[in-house]
């Protein structure tokens, strides 16, 4: 099993570059290329040797980790497409987006106070989990149709989405160390 370091991390698990993928297939060339490049293989190698399978399974398991997770797939597949992306600079422009955001996070807060903070979490994770479907979707059309910034803009929301799904999380286990 050869890796090349120029592969992109699609090629890497023999995936074509897609929203939809195979997850059995990546997890099953994950473990393959695991055992082939695990640094163990290389204790009796040269320094070299053990230096590159370091250096290769550090990018296995980081390729592996980005395709999936949708998101950073997402995000992925438009750098591999072409366009530079700045995080850290980057924010969405829809106002109507920007205004449900604020409104999932006021209701956030009011589960704090709620007499079923869960399922008032619960609730929202619904919400949230129905609108990560619908980015997942206008995201996937998009890039297949090539209108790269329709798909960039979509795969801010979806990041957006899912910080918010964290941060839901992070509270609920909150609740569950209070009950306990």
């Amino acid at each position: 099993m050869q890796v090349d370091l120029q592969q992109n991390y699609f090629e890497l698990f023999g995936l074509p570059v897609d929203f939809q993928i195979d997850e059995d297939l990546m997890h099953d060339n994950h473990q393959k290329l695991q055992s082939a490049f695990h640094p163990d293989r290389f204790v009796n190698g040269t320094d070299q040797e053990k230096r590159l399978a370091v250096q290769k399974a550090a990018w296995i398991n980081e390729a592996y980790e980005i395709l999936k997770d949708p998101v950073k797939r997402a995000r992925y597949m438009l750098e591999v497409g072409g366009l530079h992306l700045n995080d850290d600079h980057e924010t969405t422009g829809d106002t109507a987006f920007l205004m449900e955001q604020i409104e999932l996070r006021e209701e956030m807060d009011q589960c704090r106070s709620c007499s079923d903070p869960m399922r008032c979490c619960d609730h929202i994770t619904n919400k949230l989990d129905q609108r990560s479907k619908e980015y997942s979707a206008d995201f996937e059309a998009f890039y297949q149709q090539g209108y790269m910034e329709d798909a960039r803009q979509v795969s801010k929301k979806m990041q957006f989405v899912q910080r918010i799904l964290e941060q839901i999380d992070e509270y609920q286990l909150e609740l569950e160390d209070d009950i306990n």
